[in-house]
């Protein structure tokens, strides 16, 4: 199936900020969610 062949890996250079912009991006859903799941319940 390999026919004795290396992998192939395709690779990049990360942007920067992305991860911080992730990372916000997150927080603030998890806020958002977390505020709609407290009114509905309380």
């Amino acid at each position: 199936m390999n026919d004795g062949q290396e992998k192939m890996t395709l690779e990049h250079e990360p942007v920067p900020g992305y991860r911080t912009a992730f990372y916000i991006a997150l927080a603030v859903g998890v806020c958002y969610l977390a505020v709609i799941f407290g009114r509905a319940l309380f």
